[in-house]
């Protein structure tokens, strides 16, 4: 309605302050009392919940329809037809343009009438385009039956009121019976029955039963090539059926595939290949030494945390050096020792050598609380990652038993320990109140 042509300027009070044209289904506001285009005021509302005129707060459900008589008003407005510049003269009342549109106006485009026809054609040109719409009906002249336009060619080659004649036998027949003719006709080039099977020979109709047949190599074997089609059929059938199955094989496969790599992100170093699996209880000996004596060192096999083979020398002839109770780390056996780690464990060995053995008390007490640690075996990475994670899970209810148990006793030793130095100061503070008492006489004399 936006797009409409006006006979005269429309009232001020009826345009609508956001499209500046005559209100399309006039709308209120409850809150303001203002009039909108519904389509207008909606998208407003969805970019800014304010009244465009007076910016108070509104939203959709604020609205309602205006008053009838506004809406009568903007109805009964004078307006041109939309195909005035295609020679539509009409003006009419805006709530009478829909149905001059529909069923009045010349200058609209209406599907043409027969069914088959797709063209969209001018209202006022549709009898023109019926006397030459190909799809229009007619009646055949001869037998009087309707036929479309465009199949009346055909229809004359079978109308039954007309006669045919054969070019091959000059037999003259209906034209409705030409097919029947030509598929009896003695005198039309057929190929072999046994064509199919490689048979070359063409001619007359009329000389295949009777000449041909008699005399053709393939006659004599019709009834193996009868089996052998049968086969091949039953073969092809098979084939597609093995074909489908095959293709359902392959999309279970892709699925596997996709499966295996989702399983194999998942489980990180605990995945292997075959070829890459190493006999973790196997031992490999290689000789020590450049003077080509036949010392030899055993390497023992073993893997770390991330699923690395680390090779460790086996070695009886030295003794490990003692080590202090104190330099003993719980955790040693969880991580695989790398160059850094060993050359810190080395160089704190060497300082607790030289250590003084002054508190000695401290030293038995954590060798006690060492000693009341609940031992934790090391992880299996030898089995599946389900194993493995029980076995993690084991260690670590063990640590944190052992962890809870050190702190009560921790707990226990300090509260202890509190209680002696607390009694240590009493015997202090008696000690300095009876010197304080003494010195009181003595700076008495003194005076």
């Amino acid at each position: 309605m936006t797009l409409l042509n006006y006979v005269e300027p429309p009232n001020n009070n009826l345009v609508c302050c956001i499209c500046h044209a005559p209100f399309t289904d006039p709308t209120t506001t409850r809150t303001c009392m203002h009039t909108f285009c519904r389509d207008c005021i909606v998208e407003a509302i969805s970019h800014s919940p304010q009244c465009p005129i007076d910016r108070l707060p509104l939203s959709v459900e604020d609205l309602s329809p205006a008053n009838p008589i506004v809406k009568h008003l903007v109805d009964e407005l004078l307006v041109e037809c939309p195909q005035r510049i295609a020679g539509c003269t009409h003006t009419c009342q805006r709530q009478l343009l829909a149905s001059h549109l529909k069923d009045a106006c010349l200058y609209i485009t209406v599907p043409c009438p027969e069914d088959d026809c797709d063209l969209l054609v001018l209202r006022k040109d549709c009898g023109k385009h019926a006397d030459v719409c190909i799809h229009r009906s007619t009646r055949c002249q001869g037998c009087g039956i309707s036929v479309k336009y465009s199949d009346l060619n055909y229809h004359y080659s079978e109308c039954s009121s007309k006669t045919a004649t054969c070019s091959l036998c000059a037999a003259e027949f209906p034209s409705s019976e030409t097919r029947i003719h030509n598929a009896s006709c003695p005198s039309v080039e057929v190929s072999c029955v046994h064509a199919n099977h490689g048979c070359p020979w063409n001619g007359p109709r009329c000389d295949l039963l009777a000449i041909h047949v008699p005399t053709c190599s393939y006659e004599a074997i019709k009834g193996f090539l009868t089996i052998h089609a049968v086969k091949t059929s039953m073969l092809l059938t098979e084939n597609g059926i093995l074909k489908k199955r095959v293709q359902a094989l392959e999309d279970i496969v892709r699925t596997m595939q996709r499966d295996m790599q989702r399983m194999r992100n998942v489980l990180g170093p605990w995945y292997q290949f075959e070829m890459q699996q190493w006999n973790p209880e196997s031992a490999t000996q290689m000789p020590a030494g450049s003077d080509g004596s036949h010392s030899v060192i055993e390497l023992s096999t073993s893997r770390d945390i991330t699923g690395r083979v680390e090779r460790r020398p086996m070695s009886s002839a030295v003794d490990p050096p003692p080590v202090h109770p104190a330099d003993v780390d719980d955790t040693a056996a969880y991580f695989s020792a790398s160059p850094e780690a060993g050359f810190v464990d080395a160089h704190y060995h060497t300082a607790a050598t030289h250590r003084p053995t002054g508190n000695l008390r401290d030293g038995h007490l954590q060798l006690h609380q060492r000693s009341l640690l609940v031992p934790i075996a090391p992880l299996n990475l030898s089995t599946s990652l389900e194993g493995t994670l029980s076995g993690l899970r084991d260690s670590v209810t063990a640590v944190s038993a052992s962890v809870e148990s050190m702190a009560r006793r921790n707990d226990i030793t300090h509260t202890t320990e509190s209680m002696r130095i607390n009694e240590e100061l009493g015997s202090l503070r008696y000690a300095i109140h009876g010197i304080r008492l003494q010195k009181h006489p003595i700076i008495e004399t003194t005076r």
